[in-house]
């Protein structure tokens, strides 16, 4: 690489303030976060909607006993 070329792109990098780095940095983690939390209910609905697939026809158990079992 010329030294011509590093001057250019040293000089590129300069042009913004860390502050606005900082910024950009923050609203990426948060895109981040926002997208685990998507991928995870789509995870969820997806297993949802196995498990109701899967127990289609079968009897449930009653909402009393659930309750009872869980010493609601």
């Amino acid at each position: 690489m010329s030294t011509a070329v590093s001057k250019n792109k040293a000089a590129g990098v300069s042009r913004h303030s860390g502050s606005e780095l900082d910024k950009q940095i923050r609203r990426g983690k948060a895109l981040l976060r926002e997208l685990k939390i998507t991928l995870e209910d789509l995870e969820d609905r997806r297993e949802l909607a196995a498990a109701k697939k899967r127990n289609t026809g079968k009897p449930g158990t009653p909402l009393r006993e659930v309750a009872k079992e869980l010493g609601l």
